[in-house]
């Protein structure tokens, strides 16, 4: 890729991650101070959770709908899914990378972070986020596998349930309440649209580029981040998806068991 526009983009990035840090250290603090009654009363590390989360819906925000939108509209994406550029694509992976890097400095540096989530949860997460900023880095440096690269971050569609839920549950809101099951039902069905469903297509459309002339162009190192990060990104959405489907379960009998007894 021609360097002004690697420059073009990283610019992109860190402007993107300014915004997210500023969303984090001062908006999201000051909005959910003034609004918030639950907010004053939670410790460090859920604050830091809930400003982390606030910078999170905002990202699932932009990027969700947006890469539906490239992959439906943006054809050069589809008749070239290795090589095709796509200045859109690159500039949505480019907000996807300042948010990444600005969640992961902000793990790494709030200490009371990490005793608040616990090293399992907090190494997963950590790792998940090397691994998207190493995918997502290289698609903008070299500029191949856009499509596959905005095919991905249509899993974003299903991150603002996710916060939601942790926000609802903070709040104290009854899991048997109506805005509870509704957004739990919302996050199973989103998950599973936007990261289990589409396992099967996303991987038939890498077997249909293997081994083309347009695969055969990629670096052998590509090949293998692009291949190893998404089959890890696959098993963490997985092992994800039981968790919520166990508490989909588990909240709904509950919901079942209330209204018998009402």
């Amino acid at each position: 890729m021609e360097t002004l526009r690697i420059v073009e983009y990283y610019t992109a990035a860190l402007m993107w991650c300014g915004v997210y840090g500023i969303a984090f250290q001062y908006v999201s603090p000051r909005l959910s101070l003034c609004l918030s009654k639950t907010y004053r009363q939670l410790t460090i590390g859920q604050r830091l959770d809930w400003n982390i989360r606030t910078s999170s819906m905002l990202n699932s925000l932009i990027t969700g709908p947006l890469s539906v939108y490239l992959i439906l509209s943006d054809y050069e994406l589809g008749e070239n899914p290795i090589w095709g550029h796509s200045r859109g694509a690159l500039h949505l992976l480019a907000v996807m990378v300042g948010f990444t890097m600005t969640d992961m400095l902000n793990m790494l540096y709030y200490y009371s972070y990490w005793k608040y989530m616990g090293r399992l949860e907090y190494t997963v997460y950590i790792a998940h986020h090397v691994v998207v900023l190493v995918a997502y880095m290289s698609c903008l440096t070299i500029g191949n596998l856009p499509y596959f690269a905005v095919f991905r971050l249509t899993c974003e569609n299903s991150t603002l349930f996710v916060n939601t839920k942790w926000l609802l549950e903070t709040k104290g809101v009854s899991k048997s309440s109506t805005p509870y099951i509704v957004n739990g039902l919302a996050l199973a069905l989103s998950w599973f649209v936007f990261r289990i469903a589409v396992i099967p297509p996303y991987w038939y459309m890498v077997y249909q580029v293997y081994d083309t002339e347009q695969y055969n162009r990629l670096h052998a190192l590509n090949r293998y981040i692009w291949i190893v990060a998404c089959m890890v990104l696959e098993v963490l959405n997985i092992q994800w998806f039981s968790r919520i489907v166990k508490g989909a379960k588990k909240v709904l009998q509950k919901a079942k068991s209330n209204q018998a007894e009402s």
